[in-house]
């Protein structure tokens, strides 16, 4: 697989390098806050530039007073220089250069990566000319940008482009494009009338086949997600095989989501870490954008792992997330963990009582079960994870669709609405991820839930969607 392009920033702390990730990802993604050190691991995210996409890596700042998680983060920020395609080095225009600019400065070098010194928090034209300082740094670009004011973000977008390899700006160019088609799709599902859909119904009427077009293998995303406390970043870990997120006995200590990426065999993943998602009336301050965060990873997810204490059992939060990953029609894997730590047989009893109460409504949902402190059980977790991708990727042709729909409707017809006739004339899967059914009819607002529920389960049945929800849009012809 051809991958994208790293962008990754990084600077000593609290020179605003959060602020610039989230103007160039278009969003508030980095927590900011005044504290220094807010941000602890790398944060990973895709983002538009200018037509083109790559990955863009927030740091924790580079800090060598070795005070609380000073340690870690530098450490993180030096990987993401390792990693890194190019680097954004922030400082800080109304400070001046520092020791730990310098520091940072030299740690760069050795790289010998193209670096671009973004001097933040030049508000005012009378202050570029205190730039030209910063090139003591030793590094040939710098640009003058103020996150705050949008100062500077074009021309930064700009030279980080320039800066791209050929090969990498080609394929940052493609997934751009690729986006921009499944934005189409989309868009086709969400209208009530347009051109398009009616175009769509005549083509389908007329017995031809709608194509979803082919995409190139991509790692699968998976979002580790649950309460606080439940060994999210102990499993991310003991997947990736490095300290890649701080594991620490402090509640709390994953503020935002991270994102790994591992190749085990053939195999492609990106591990997405989550703060862990607490009630809302007991979210405060900083930990209502780890919440939003953790939110976000299910959005960007392809397979949702959801962890559970085997010791305490699931519990309404762990439900009302699966809810969450459910209504935006993510597979969830239910990852009950610390299993080491059930003492009898009847503890084994409890769980699985417990787990049927409480997960009723999403009975395809796989299970397994692990310890992820003594790494047990994390091949399954890993077949399973494979198994719902394949799943929530699969194609059926139109044809298919449309034998297995009218031998449904022999079966069952919809219900009569105001004494009319109800029918499902033809439909197609319009798009993968997940698997999104458009079928049209004559009077879509009069088919009702119970006849959607059993089209659903009909249609996951004979298609081998067992494991993972599917979306019907009906639409009227």
């Amino acid at each position: 697989m051809k991958r994208l392009p790293v962008v990754a920033i990084v600077g000593r702390p609290n020179v605003g390098k959060s602020s610039l990730f989230n103007r160039l990802i278009g969003k508030k993604v980095a927590i900011i806050d005044d504290t220094p050190g807010v941000t602890r691991d790398r944060i990973v995210q895709e983002a538009d530039l200018d037509d083109h996409k790559v990955i863009l890596v927030d740091t924790g700042g580079v800090d060598t007073s070795g005070e609380g998680f000073a340690k870690e983060t530098t450490e993180q920020a030096k990987r993401a220089m390792e990693e890194a395609d190019i680097i954004v080095f922030v400082v800080d225009g109304k400070e001046g250069i520092t020791p730990l600019d310098e520091e940072v400065g030299r740690i760069l070098r050795k790289w010998k990566k193209p670096v671009i010194v973004a001097v933040n928090k030049v508000d005012e034209p009378f202050m570029e000319d205190m730039v030209y300082d910063f090139y003591r740094l030793g590094f040939d670009e710098v640009i003058p940008i103020s996150t705050i004011h949008k100062i500077g973000i074009p021309t930064l977008t700009e030279k980080i482009l320039t800066h791209l390899p050929p090969d990498l700006k080609e394929t940052a160019k493609k997934e751009f494009e690729k986006e921009e088609r499944r934005k189409k799709a989309e868009k086709l599902i969400t209208e009530e009338a347009s051109a398009e859909l009616d175009q769509l119904a005549d083509s389908l009427e007329a017995g031809e086949e709608y194509e979803i077009e082919e995409e190139e293998k991509e790692p699968i995303k998976v979002a580790i997600v649950g309460r606080p406390n439940m060994g999210k970043s102990t499993l991310l870990n003991a997947l990736v095989g490095e300290e890649r997120a701080i594991v620490s006995d402090v509640p709390g200590t994953t503020r935002d989501a991270i994102d790994s990426y591992v190749k085990i065999g053939d195999d492609e993943f990106i591990f997405i870490d989550t703060a862990g998602i607490r009630r809302r009336g007991k979210i405060k301050d900083i930990e209502y954008y780890s919440y939003l965060r953790a939110l976000d990873a299910i959005d960007r997810a392809d397979v949702v792992v959801l962890l559970i204490d085997a010791v305490e059992g699931p519990t309404d939060r762990d439900a009302k997330i699966a809810g969450i990953a459910l209504e935006k029609f993510k597979p969830v894997i239910l990852a009950v963990n610390k299993t080491d730590l059930l003492q009898s047989e009847k503890d084994w009893e409890r769980l699985h009582r417990e787990l049927d109460l409480n997960f009723d409504f999403i009975p395809f949902a796989p299970r397994v079960f692990i310890s992820a402190k003594e790494k047990k059980g994390l091949k399954e977790l890993l077949k399973q994870i494979k198994d719902v991708y394949r799943q929530y990727t699969k194609k059926v042709r139109t044809g298919e669709f449309n034998r297995a729909l009218r031998e449904l409707m022999e079966i069952h017809q919809p219900p009569v609405y105001k004494n009319k006739i109800v029918k499902i004339y033809y439909g197609t899967q319009v798009k993968t991820k997940p698997p999104t059914f458009l079928l049209f009819s004559n009077y879509p607002e009069g088919i009702p839930k119970s006849f959607r529920r059993f089209l659903e389960n009909r249609l996951r049945e004979k298609f081998g969607f067992n494991k993972i929800p599917i979306r019907i849009v009906f639409k009227k012809r």
